[in-house]
């Protein structure tokens, strides 16, 4: 069997093509290097640009990694690949994604709206998945049983099955912007360490 010289060629095209869509990862850019208590779960993130009108609405799940200063939440598509890994800790932030692409910032929270067009509230996210109110800033308990904390509205929902007092097993978020308007929901799956 032969092949014209013009089907080489696109053969050769397509596997590079592939091939270079397969690109690697520099090595350790995904290992978790905060070793502390863990949360893994499920998110569903629905925004809207106030500027542009424009809605996006994705989910996945996530991992959520503390101790003392330092955090990680990985965030993973529903096939459980990563998307974006946020690192924060005293001296500073960084989003690493997929394709290795690394961008530092002050906090969390400016990077992840530069970066993802929507805010993670990082530094609070590890009290409201406690079912706690961050201790670092000002706290308004609303009459229906939500907190307000940082611009964002809090409500967990407990899980009949277990004690009132063990954490919540969902979490819905919402922040009105500016400059995206927010709704998040955290459903936990699974609590380690800490």
């Amino acid at each position: 069997m032969r092949f014209s010289v013009a089907a080489v060629r696109a053969a050769t095209l397509l596997l590079l093509v592939v091939l270079s869509a397969c690109a690697t990862v520099p090595p350790g850019a995904f290992d978790r290097l905060v070793v502390g208590k863990t949360i893994e779960g499920r998110l569903s993130v629905r925004y809207k640009d106030l500027e542009t009108t424009k809605e996006n609405a994705l989910s996945g799940r996530f991992v959520w990694t503390s101790s003392g200063d330092d955090l990680e939440l990985n965030l993973l598509d529903p096939l459980g690949q990563t998307v974006a890994l946020i690192r924060s800790s005293a001296t500073g932030s960084s989003i690493t994604f997929r394709d290795g692409r690394r961008v530092d910032g002050a906090t969390p929270e400016t990077l992840t709206q530069r970066t993802l067009g929507w805010t993670v509230p990082l530094r609070g996210m590890g009290s409201w998945l406690d079912g706690e109110a961050d201790r670092g800033s000002a706290v308004t308990k609303l009459e229906d049983g939500r907190l307000r904390q940082d611009g964002w509205t809090i409500r967990f929902q407990a899980d009949d099955t277990v004690p009132a007092s063990a954490p919540p097993k969902r979490i819905d978020l919402s922040y009105p912007g500016p400059p995206a308007e927010i709704e998040m929901r955290l459903v936990v799956d699974q609590r380690s360490g800490g």
